[in-house]
């Protein structure tokens, strides 16, 4: 799962974006989403989904090793 976790921060971060953005867009709190992209709390796969979705990708994308 942790590569998961480094293609949705490398994807934030190539794309020029602050985890307050994308975490707005999520609708979830900074620190929510900080947690997250730190593994501190549990990707579930809707929100695998909404990422894939936010940054036009196939979740197939967030997914690969």
């Amino acid at each position: 799962m942790n590569h998961v976790i480094r293609n949705i921060r490398k994807m934030r971060i190539d794309r020029e974006l602050s985890q307050e953005n994308v975490a707005f867009n999520l609708k979830i709190s900074q620190s929510s989403y900080a947690k997250l992209e730190s593994g501190q709390s549990r990707l579930s796969i809707d929100r695998l989904y909404q990422l894939a979705v936010y940054f036009n990708v196939p979740v197939e994308e967030l997914l690969k090793k």
